[in-house]
Formats: structure tokens, sequence, C-alpha cells
């Protein structure tokens, strides 16, 4: 859990980023700039609606002030700093293609499955949407017990909260794909 200092020091930060007094915070917030400044001074833990005045007052959604983790509001990850990890679910390999931002909902990986030695489909089913770009290869989607085969240029969305899973079609190319999500998960 996020402490009221590191609150109040985000909100400071990004007041004088935005070359803003407390005044003409306290002007766009309707909050005195005396109980602004208690709040930056982590003296005391800004309500609910104090926090969502405020953080419309200086442009950010509330999430940035309270994330655990300081996030930046855009995403960079250049080539040379992807990462590799192994699927869970398929064979293969993910990168990720941005990283969390604040309030952040849709995430993106590339994917590339490995020659599939199995036509068996791992399903699951959570919350959140997914959608995949097929790249390259042909890859085999299961929505609700219903077969999507994609080659390179399709794409398929889907609430996942229904039973789905992937995989590639064949036994001898690999296939890649970008995988969208609103929830981190690709395995």
């Amino acid at each position: 859990m996020i402490s009221k200092e590191e609150i109040g020091r985000r909100i400071k930060k990004v007041r004088e980023e935005q070359h803003l007094t407390l005044k003409n915070v306290e002007s766009k917030a309707g909050i005195s700039a005396t109980h602004i400044s208690e709040i930056e001074r982590g003296k005391t833990s800004p309500t609910i609606g104090a926090l969502m005045r405020i953080a419309d007052a200086l442009g950010k959604d509330p999430a940035y002030f309270i994330e655990t983790e300081e996030l930046d509001d855009v995403s960079f990850i250049a080539l040379e700093d992807r990462v590799q990890s192994t699927l869970g679910r398929a064979e293969g390999i993910k990168e990720l293609l941005t990283n969390s931002i604040p309030s952040g909902k849709i995430n993106a990986q590339l994917i590339t499955l490995a020659p599939s030695s199995t036509s068996e489909i791992s399903l699951h089913s959570h919350a959140g949407d997914e959608a995949a770009l097929v790249l390259t290869g042909t890859v085999r989607f299961e929505v609700n017990d219903t077969t999507y085969e994609l080659g390179e240029g399709d794409s398929i969305y889907y609430i996942a909260q229904q039973e789905h899973g992937y995989g590639n079609s064949s036994t001898a190319e690999e296939a890649k794909m970008i995988w969208f999500a609103s929830e981190r998960r690709a395995d």
C-alpha cells in the first residue's frame, strides 16, 4: 500500500512540473492551498474526493497518485530492450511491447509460436478483453467451443471470460502474432 507521504510527493512533483502554485491548484480543485500543502508534506491523507479533484486540477488520472509503482505516462520499449520469456499455455515465446501506464487498460505482446506437436489447445478464462493480429503463419483460436483458423493479416477479438486458447496450426513453421489484452496475460 502506498504511503500518504508518497502520495503527497507525487502531487507536489506534478504540480511543480506544471509550474503551478498551491493557489493555482486551490482555484482549480476547490481545496484550500493549506490543505493541499499538508497533503504534499505527508501530514494528512487526501480523501478520495479530494484526490479526485486534485488529480483533475493537475490533469492526471487519480490512479497515478496511488499506484504502488510510479509509472510513466507513456510506455516506450526500444526493440533492443525487449525481453523474451516463455509462454505458459502454448509452446513459444512472448515479448512485451508495452509496459503499464497509470490507469492503463491495454498491453501488447509479440507472440512467437513454435511449430505444434499437438492439436490440443489449453483453454482458460479470466476477466478482460483480448485481441490478436496474425503476422506470419497460421494460428488456431478456440473461443467457446468454436475454432477459428487465422492466417497472415487475420485478426480476432473476444471477451476473455469465455473459455479460450490458441496454438500454432503448423507442425513445421512458427507463427507470429501481436496480442493485445486488457490484462497482462499471454500464457
